[in-house]
């Protein structure tokens, strides 16, 4: 059996750090597609061949991206409902499908979630200081109340008052 020969591909030393050239630098290789390549790659201590990123870009096929999100038409939540009738007549009983019910109940009427609409700064400024000037009023009447049935509800209304105020 005839022994291949084995192939010296040309490598430097710089700081510490070994660059070896491309296959394709040589004609006629394995990877060796109709242009020569002069690229330097850094390698390991006892690596004898490398192949560049080009080269391999060449070499093998671009890979094939899918869209990750395929609308289906369904409202959100639509497999957890205990009971959803698709626009076909399709029923689903916790996303499983039922296909005796099929066209036996009405679709399912889904109405779309309304945004809250978010307070500006100062908006949210405006309401901490009614907010401030309420719980001072409270403390006024809490501090002349006499009676514990006077102060409890007084009291109350001061711990909303604060805790609303401390989670802003």
């Amino acid at each position: 059996m005839a022994k291949k020969r084995k192939i010296n591909y040309k490598s430097y030393n710089e700081d510490g750090h070994r660059y070896m050239i491309c296959q394709n630098s040589v004609e006629g290789g394995r990877w060796w597609k109709g242009s020569l390549c002069d690229s330097w790659v850094k390698v390991g201590p006892d690596v004898t061949a490398t192949l560049c990123h080009r080269c391999v870009n060449r070499v093998t096929e671009p890979p094939k991206f899918t869209p990750r999100y395929v609308p289906t038409g369904r409202p959100k939540g639509w497999q957890w409902m205990s009971e959803f009738v698709d626009k076909d007549g399709t029923v689903y009983h916790k996303g499983k499908e039922q296909p005796a019910l099929k066209g036996s109940l009405p679709t399912t009427e889904v109405k779309p979630q309304t945004k809250k609409k978010r307070k500006t700064k100062r908006e949210r400024e405006a309401q901490r200081r009614r907010d401030a000037s309420k719980l001072y009023d409270l403390k006024k009447k809490l501090v002349k109340a006499k009676l514990k049935k006077d102060q409890k509800p007084l009291e109350v209304q001061i711990r909303k008052l604060t805790r609303k105020i401390k989670v802003k």
